[in-house]
């Protein structure tokens, strides 16, 4: 499957990152373009406007998915960005996202382990220990745990083993790991199976996310890797905007289409 994370349908401003203040009006033009699902995230600092946070928001969010034949998939829950995923407070706030993505029966919820989230020798412990709690709620769900991260296959190996999950995978981003001194086909091939989702960005020699094309991923040699794992799990776009945002929605969703159609599905 292929979606577009939540807020790329909308105009922004200089925001990448964004919840768009009308966010029932993206459904439409997404299912126009192609795109199966819509990914949804939760801000760095919580949101109150976000409809996951009423049960009239999450009825009108199924109401427009079902309406619209976008699929609800996924949740990026970019709070622990700056909420530190080790401490009790910011657990009992991924327990009361955790329910609300129940009601709206989401099937892969992401923590993107960055920021005052990304793991060291200080808060290993303590992250270890809620990301086993996450995991078997997240189970207990029917809910996928992924982490997202620029941690390396073999340091993900070494949570999984810690915090002894099942249902704990990786997502793998395009674009945060092509500047990273690993190579990021070998990472494909190391990560294998545990990689369950893909986050689809560019980005050049600055660290910025850029329009596909403009920045230093090799996409073609990324699906090849993909292709040689059997990879068969979903993608999101979560890529810059451009100047017309249909334009180059459309742009994107013909180009990985493409890619998808040729390693993918082949």
């Amino acid at each position: 499957m292929l979606g577009i994370v939540q807020g790329r349908l909308s105009y922004s401003g200089k925001k990448l990152q964004y919840f768009p203040k009308k966010p029932y009006d993206e459904f439409k033009l997404a299912s126009k373009i192609g795109y199966e699902f819509i990914e949804f995230f939760g801000e760095r600092i919580k949101n109150n406007r976000n409809p996951i946070w009423t049960d009239l928001g999450i009825k009108k969010y199924k109401k427009i998915s079902k309406k619209n034949s976008i699929k609800i998939y996924s949740f990026c829950d970019d709070y622990v960005i700056n909420h530190a995923i080790s401490s009790k407070k910011t657990l009992a706030q991924i327990v009361h996202t955790l329910q609300r993505l129940n009601k709206l029966k989401v099937k892969k919820y992401i923590l993107p382990l960055y920021g005052k989230s990304e793991i060291n020798h200080k808060n290993r412990i303590n992250t270890y220990k809620n990301l086993s709690s996450i995991s078997k709620l997240c189970k207990k769900n029917n809910i996928e745990l992924l982490i997202e991260s620029n941690m390396s296959p073999r340091e993900f190996e070494n949570l999984k083993k810690n915090i002894n999950s099942r249902n704990c995978f990786f997502l793998f981003d395009t674009g945060n790991r092509i500047l990273l001194k690993r190579d990021p086909v070998k990472d494909i091939y190391q990560l294998k199976n545990n990689i369950r989702h893909i986050h689809l960005k560019d980005k050049n020699i600055f660290n910025k996310n850029v329009i596909f094309g403009e920045g230093k991923v090799n996409f073609k040699s990324i699906f090849f890797a993909l292709k040689k794992i059997k990879y068969k799990g979903s993608f999101a776009i979560e890529s810059q905007r451009g100047k017309d945002i249909k334009y180059q929605a459309t742009k994107n969703y013909i180009f990985f289409k493409k890619l998808i159609k040729e390693y993918i599905n082949k």
